[in-house]
C-alpha cells in the first residue's frame, strides 16, 4: 500500500509568514494614506485656481460689478483697489461663477471663501489684476489664509485647524492681509464687494 505524502505547513513558517505580512502592512499602509492626503490637498489646490480662473474670466468679459454708491460699475471701469468676491457653495453662490460650484476634496464638503481682487493702474494706464484667495471647507481644512494665485500649492492647504471660513473679509483675522491692506468691508472701505452682472 502506498504512504501518502501529508506535508503542510509547521506553525512557525505560519508565524514567520503573518510576521511579514504585519511588516508591509505597517509599512504599506501609512504610505497609501500620505498619497490619498496628497492628493486631496492637490485637489483643493487646483478647486481654489479654478475659482480664481472663473473670477478672472469674469473680469475679463465684463461680467463683475462693483457698487459705487449710486450704480454698479465693471471692475474694469472702478478706480484702482482692493476688491473681493464671496462665494460659499452650500448656498449655491460660486455655482453661478462656475459651471459647477468647486467642493472639497474631502468628502465633497461644501466650501465657503472669497477671492481677492487688487486692481493698480500705472502711469501709462495700463491695468493689472493680481488675485489671491481664502477657502476653507465644513471640516476647517484648506486656504486658511489670504494666499496669492501663485503661491498656492500643496503645503499651502491645511488639513486641519483652519480657522472658520466667512465670506465677508470683516470676519477674516488681521493677519489676512491683500499686501498691506487688511481686508475689510467696514467702514474703512478697504475692499469693496463684487457681484456677478
Amino acid at each position: 500500500m502506498k504512504k501518502l505524502n501529508r506535508k503542510g505547513f509547521t506553525l512557525i513558517e505560519l508565524l514567520a509568514v503573518i510576521t511579514i505580512m504585519g511588516i508591509l502592512m505597517l509599512v504599506a499602509i501609512p504610505a497609501v494614506s500620505r498619497t490619498i492626503e496628497n492628493t486631496r490637498r492637490d485637489t483643493f489646490a487646483s478647486t481654489a485656481k479654478s475659482y480664481i480662473k472663473a473670477v478672472r474670466d469674469e473680469i475679463a468679459a465684463d461680467n463683475l460689478y462693483v457698487d459705487d454708491g449710486a450704480n454698479q460699475i465693471p471692475i474694469s471701469a472702478a478706480p484702482a483697489g482692493d476688491y473681493y468676491y464671496g462665494f460659499d457653495s452650500a448656498a449655491n453662490s460660486g455655482t453661478d461663477l462656475m459651471e459647477q460650484g468647486g467642493k472639497s476634496s474631502w468628502g465633497n464638503a461644501n466650501v465657503q471663501g472669497y477671492v481677492a481682487v487688487r486692481k493698480t493702474v500705472d502711469e501709462r494706464n495700463n491695468t493689472k489684476y493680481e488675485y489671491a484667495i481664502f477657502m476653507v471647507d465644513a471640516g476647517k481644512r484648506g486656504i486658511g489664509a489670504l494666499t496669492y494665485e501663485q503661491s498656492i500649492k500643496r503645503s499651502t492647504v491645511a488639513t486641519k485647524d483652519a480657522p472658520d471660513g466667512k465670506t465677508a473679509p470683516s470676519a477674516i483675522e488681521a493677519q489676512d492681509k491683500f499686501g498691506e491692506v487688511v481686508l475689510s468691508s467696514g467702514a474703512e472701505g478697504n475692499c469693496k464687494a463684487l457681484s456677478l452682472g
